[in-house]
């Protein structure tokens, strides 16, 4: 890994641990192994670091929910169904991006509300037009009804997935788990031709 990567990840491990505040350079330079100077020739201040942070977060999670469907020879309910295991797999997994994207999506600190919520939104509509994109062609294929629009199932896929990333701070894998496939099984049941 190299040494902006390895920042990057050490610094969205202890800005989700610790916030924004409590988070400094010198902590991040020592968990990374470096001196604080030298980690200054990567990143001139914390705030451009935390928003690389952020920025890395929006483009991870855009390219997730495109790889969730890289599944070929399923059913359009498999391939649905694959995707939506895999958020909440990659949700129960407590990493450091989904404790960041839920800690600064809900309090992002001050004088960065606007920039991350754009960031966050931005990355959020990419993928709502993802799943949009693979409704409009279930429909087409006669797999998900016609009764509702692309952007209305689209938003109710991701409406799931925002409501369990929340259950992440509350229970373990197994009952984000059970609980994911109770959605699931009301989702599918409502959008199904």
């Amino acid at each position: 890994m190299h040494t902006k990567e390895k920042i990057l990840m050490e610094g969205m491990d202890l800005f989700a641990t610790l916030g924004y505040n409590g988070t400094s350079m010198t902590k991040i330079a020592d968990r990374v192994g470096l001196q604080k100077s030298s980690l200054y020739a990567h990143y001139s201040s914390k705030e451009e670091l935390f928003m690389d942070v952020t920025t890395k977060i929006a483009a991870d999670y855009v390219h997730f929910v495109k790889s969730t469907f890289e599944n070929d020879g399923q059913t359009t309910e498999e391939k649905f169904h694959l995707s939506f295991q895999a958020h909440v797999k990659d949700l129960a997994n407590h990493d450091s991006s989904i404790e960041f994207y839920n800690r600064f999506s809900s309090y992002p600190p001050k004088g960065f509300e606007n920039s991350i919520l754009e960031l966050l939104r931005n990355s959020e509509e990419q993928a709502r037009a993802v799943f949009k994109e693979k409704i409009e062609k279930a429909q087409e294929a006669g797999d998900i009804t016609d009764e509702i629009s692309p952007e209305e199932a689209a938003h109710a896929f991701y409406g799931l997935l925002d409501g369990l990333s929340y259950e992440t701070s509350y229970y373990n894998i197994d009952i984000i788990e059970r609980h994911g496939e109770f959605m699931w099984k009301v989702f599918w049941r409502g959008v199904k031709a």
